[in-house]
Order: C-alpha cells, then sequence, then structure tokens
C-alpha cells in the first residue's frame, strides 16, 4: 500500500510442523458460470458517471440482488490492494450462489467520471443511490430482494440510505462499517 512492498509468508496448519496447501484461491478467473456486463450509471444528482460491473446467473429468471460500497478512500470497483480484489471474489462468490451483484468504480478512479478528493459522504451516497436504482431496474433482478453491502465507509453509507428509507432497499451487511455516530468517528 502506498509503494511499499513487504514480504510476507503465511501457512495454515493443525500441526504445526505439517504444511497443508491453500485449498481455495484469492483470484477470479474466467470462464464463468455467470454473465458479466460493463455497465455506465448516470448519477443525475451530479451529472457524472460511474463505471462498474454486474455479474448475474445465466438462466433467465429474476434473481436477488446487491450493491457493493467500497470503504473510504478512493477505491476501484473490486477494492483491489496488493493485488488482492475482495469485492471481485465476493461478487464471484455470491453470483455463483444465485444473486445479481454490481460494483462500481468510485467517482475520479478507474472509469467512473467525477473528483474523489473533492466529494463528501453526500456525493458517495447519491452515487450509491443512482447505483441502486440502476440495479433495480435490470431484467434480471427482483425487485423485492435488493440490498447493498458496505464495507467501512460503504457500511456507513449503507447505514444512512437504509435510515433515510431508500426505496426498494431490502437489507445491508456491514463490513467492518462504523457502529457509532459519525460525530463520534469524526473524533
Amino acid at each position: 500500500q502506498g509503494g511499499l512492498s513487504l514480504p510476507l509468508v503465511l501457512s495454515r496448519s493443525v500441526d504445526p510442523n505439517v504444511e497443508r496447501p491453500i485449498v481455495r484461491t484469492q483470484v477470479v478467473v474466467p470462464p464463468y458460470p455467470y454473465d458479466t456486463a460493463a455497465v455506465v450509471i448516470t448519477n443525475a444528482y451530479d451529472n457524472i458517471k460511474l463505471a462498474g460491473t454486474l455479474t448475474f446467473p445465466k438462466k433467465k429468471g429474476k434473481y436477488p440482488a446487491v450493491l457493493l460500497l467500497t470503504g473510504s478512500g478512493p477505491q476501484d470497483r473490486n477494492e483491489a490492494i496488493f493485488n488482492h480484489k475482495p469485492f471481485q471474489i465476493l461478487a464471484d462468490y455470491l453470483t455463483r450462489n444465485g444473486i445479481v451483484v454490481l460494483r462500481v468504480d468510485d467517482r475520479g478512479v478507474g472509469e467512473s467520471g467525477g473528483s474523489f478528493e473533492n466529494s463528501t459522504i453526500e456525493n458517495f451516497s447519491k452515487d450509491a443511490i443512482s447505483a441502486f436504482k440502476y440495479l433495480q431496474m435490470q431484467p434480471q433482478v427482483d425487485g423485492k430482494k435488493v440490498g447493498i453491502i458496505g464495507h467501512s465507509e460503504g457500511g456507513l453509507i449503507a447505514e444512512l440510505l437504509a435510515g433515510q428509507h431508500l426505496p426498494g432497499l431490502s437489507y445491508i451487511v456491514s463490513l467492518a462499517g462504523p457502529s457509532f455516530s459519525i460525530d463520534k468517528l469524526m473524533e
């Protein structure tokens, strides 16, 4: 992070004297058993375009859906850090299990327009509302089962939108989101 490289070797073993291979991968590679689409979403509030990826089951039908919201700092749609892409891995898992997933580059990051540096939580919330509305309109989405999974600041935004009764929001999941008021958080 920040251009710093650190060597790190981890292994997992019940018996510390026995090395065991890792059985799961942290890299998502095609071909996928689901469809993917590059999407462009209009945030009419701030007149910017947000770029993202929509993943959805191949079989026609109506599926539950979720919008992934990144944490603080400029993040791409995969929330990539140290060549790790946690949101891509999460999207892959969820979509393999019959959930439509939308993940979006933050404004001013990747292929999204706008300025990250000059934005506030209000702007990021408007981005989230725009992406959520876009997700709701997709033909493969069950409109009664649409939610948000937010990481860190994304969890805070999910909580704020739920508290404001965002129309059609069925559920939220907060991944390491704040559990106390924003005035305490800022301290």
